[in-house]
Parts: C-alpha cells; sequence; structure tokens
C-alpha cells in the first residue's frame, strides 16, 4: 500500500506512471462532471471540486473527511459516492448521518486486513444526527481502533487536520496521533498543511504528519513554497515488523497540454527533499525547540491572516494596515458594491465560526494571544526565527505591517 496526500487536480487531466497494488488519499473536494450542475455550499474560504479521478490500474481508496468535500451540498456528495462506485473505488470518512461517516472501511492488501478510520476537525460539512457530512474526530476513534483490532491485522486513521502551509503540527497534534498508536493503530495517516509535515516512527507504528498536495492543480500552487511535491509512504503490511520506505512524487505541468503528469522525484529533487524533511523531522524529537516554532507558526499566522479574519485591528497592527483598510472600504462604497457593515454579516459569521470551531485554527489563535500577551512562556529563539525563516518563506514579511 501507498500512502499519499491530497487530491484535488481539479480540472486537469492526469497521467500517473506509478503503479501500486493499493494507494490511500485524501480526496479534497467532490469529484463532478464539467456538465454537472450543483451548487455552492455557503461557507468561508474557497469551494472546489475536481473532474478526474485516477486513470491507473492502482486500487484507490479515499478519505471524504475534510474540509472541502461538502463544497457541494448533499448532491456533490452523492454524485462523488457514485462515480467512486462505478470506478471500483473505496471511500470512507463521510456519509448520510454522523453514524454513517463514521464508518471504518476494511480492505485487503497482499492478504493482510487493513482497517481504516478517516476522520477531520470541525470546519465545514460535519455530519451531525440525521444530518449528512464528514465524521469530525473524537473519543470514538479510539472505540472504532478497539473494534478493528480484533478483526483486522493493521489499523489507520487518516485524518485532517493542520494549519496551512506549516511544515511542522502542533504539539496537541504530535499527542492526538500519538495517542491513537498508544491505543492500537499502527499507522496514522496525516494530511490538510497542503505541504509535507514530516513523519515519525512512534513505539510500534508510524505516524506522517502531513503529506502534501499529491495531485493538485499546478495553476492554483505555483506560487507556495513545497506546493507541488509530496511524500509517501509505501507499507508493507505482510512484514513483522511492519516495514515501511519513503517516497517522494512531484507534480508537473505537461507542456502545451492540459495534463498533469505525478512522477516519482528525481535524485536531486530527493536530495532537496530530504534536507526539508529532516528539519521537519529533528524538532519532532526536541519538545524545547517543537514548542518554539509552534510558536513561530502561529503568531505569525496570526499576524498574517488569524487577526484580520477575526476584526482585531490592534494598535500594534501598525498605521499601513489601517490605511490599506481604509481605503479598501471606501473602494466598495465607491463602486457601489456592497454597504460599509457596522454589524457582522454572515460571511463574518462563518469565517469566525471556521477559526473557532477547527482545532487547529482555535489553537492557533490561542497559543499567539497567549504569548502576545504574556499568559504562555515565550519559547522562540534565534534558532527557531531562522528555521521559521527558512521554512515559511510566506512569513517572512508580516512585521511589515506593525511599523
Amino acid at each position: 500500500m501507498i500512502l499519499a496526500g491530497d487530491w484535488a487536480p481539479g480540472n486537469k487531466q492526469l497521467d500517473m506512471a506509478h503503479n501500486a497494488p493499493v494507494v490511500l488519499a485524501n480526496l479534497e473536494g467532490p469529484v463532478l462532471s464539467r456538465a454537472q450542475s450543483v451548487t455552492e455550499t455557503p461557507k468561508a474560504g474557497p469551494s472546489q471540486f475536481s473532474c478526474e479521478l485516477p486513470n491507473g490500474t492502482e486500487q484507490f481508496v479515499f478519505s471524504l473527511a475534510n474540509n472541502h468535500i461538502m463544497d457541494y451540498g448533499v448532491l456533490g456528495l452523492e454524485a462523488t459516492l457514485k462515480l467512486l462506485d462505478k470506478r471500483g473505488f473505496k471511500a470512507c470518512g463521510a456519509g448520510k448521518d454522523v453514524c454513517e461517516a463514521r464508518q471504518p472501511l476494511i480492505i485487503e492488501d497482499k492478504g493482510v486486513k487493513v482497517g481504516i478510520i478517516a476522520c477531520c476537525e470541525a470546519q465545514f460539512g460535519i455530519a451531525r444526527y440525521m444530518q449528512p457530512g464528514v465524521a469530525e474526530f473524537g473519543p470514538w476513534v479510539y472505540r472504532a481502533i478497539d473494534d478493528l483490532k480484533q478483526t483486522t491485522d493493521a489499523v489507520i486513521v487518516s485524518i485532517h487536520a493542520a494549519v496551512e502551509d506549516s511544515p511542522w503540527p502542533s504539539p496537541y497534534i504530535q499527542e492526538l496521533y500519538r495517542s491513537y498508536i498508544d491505543a492500537g493503530a499502527k499507522i496514522v495517516h496525516g494530511h490538510h498543511a497542503h505541504v509535507p509535515q514530516g513523519y515519525e516512527e512512534y513505539g510500534d507504528g508510524l505516524i506522517f504528519y502531513g503529506m502534501g498536495n499529491f495531485a493538485v492543480d499546478p495553476d492554483r500552487w505555483r506560487d507556495y513554497d513545497n506546493g507541488l511535491w509530496s511524500l509517501c509512504g509505501e507499507i508493507d503490511f505482510t512484514a513483522r515488523p511492519l516495514r515501511w520506505r519513503l517516497l517522494t512524487f512531484e507534480i508537473r505541468h505537461k507542456s502545451g497540454s492540459d495534463t498533469i503528469a505525478i512522477d516519482e522525484s528525481t535524485e536531486e529533487e530527493r536530495n532537496s527533499h530530504q534536507r526539508y524533511l529532516e528539519m521537519c523531522n529533528r524538532p519532532l524529537a526536541d519538545p524545547d525547540l517543537f514548542a518554539g516554532l509552534w510558536q513561530e507558526v502561529v503568531i505569525r499566522a496570526y499576524h498574517h491572516y488569524g487577526a484580520k479574519y477575526m476584526r482585531f485591528v490592534p494598535p500594534s497592527e501598525g498605521r499601513r494596515a489601517r490605511i490599506r483598510k481604509g481605503l479598501s472600504m471606501l473602494k466598495q462604497v465607491l463602486l457601489n458594491r456592497t454597504p460599509v457593515a457596522s454589524h457582522p454579516n454572515r460571511y463574518d459569521y462563518l469565517l469566525w465560526h471556521n477559526m473557532i470551531a477547527c482545532e487547529s485554527h482555535r489553537q492557533m489563535l490561542a497559543t499567539a494571544l497567549g504569548v502576545l500577551c504574556g499568559e504562555i512562556e515565550d519559547m522562540r529563539t534565534q534558532e527557531t526565527t531562522a528555521l521559521a525563516d527558512e521554512m515559511m518563506p510566506w512569513s517572512r514579511d508580516w512585521q511589515k505591517d506593525k511599523t
């Protein structure tokens, strides 16, 4: 089995060179035909769908538990499930209600029974009693792991959770994922950051914190560092103890066509990725460094977008930011597009829900504010600053708005 990352090629056609008996990936959004007419669900942030499924000989298994699979509502989910079934692909993590969304999947890989649990952080499209949607993680995951241990040879927890574009998970996520291994899972298959986040062997299991983008539209990601390659884990479940090897894949836009290729990395690319992954992995075993880097991530994310999304405009944001905001509001009035709202509108509420319901977003806000107000000890150092500058180039200029 190969564990892969996010699948969201949009309207691009695909050419995959690598074949494997089974591939587990995250289906980031519904799969709809170009002629299909469905309506977007109101949400904060972009809605997305793809028109293509894998065209190789692999048996794909998809986790549907993420913040995009319900972007086109129940009709989008139903159309996706029908298409997956037609192609012979299996999926779990979403359904007509919370019970169906939480239903694990059991597959066979080279004669080994593997149980898969798919879940995600709360954002949009969470399944509830008599409400279709995706499976939010919670205490039920431990019960599902325990049940699957009785009937399968190995358990995978596939989970969609992260601060986007961060090379490192949060300490909370590390503790959570390790607890799944402690409970009996063999592998935690993490995704959502859209950049690789590293991996570690822990106890008797293996944790991939973030696989990165496996198949996405390069036109949407070419300006994002590390957004057009992913790590994958090739797992041999027949071996005792578990054997595995690391692979990295590139997303290449074929010149003069609307096709993208998913290829294994060249030796030069692998060497570059290995250095990146070493910087992802080293802090996972160093609690002080890890805590400082998480604070670097969240404070930069807070200044980059968190404060703006929450409508926090503290004096420290600076004159430039206040001028830009004023000019933007004036432009809307002059163009007669939307009135300047003195009270929250529906989009504000959707955005705030997204920031507070999602555990990673909530922890980003809470940790950043805790450090800035002095409630949480500041663990940042010159080393964490240098690492964050190198690994998160999008965050380097956040200090400009403070002048």
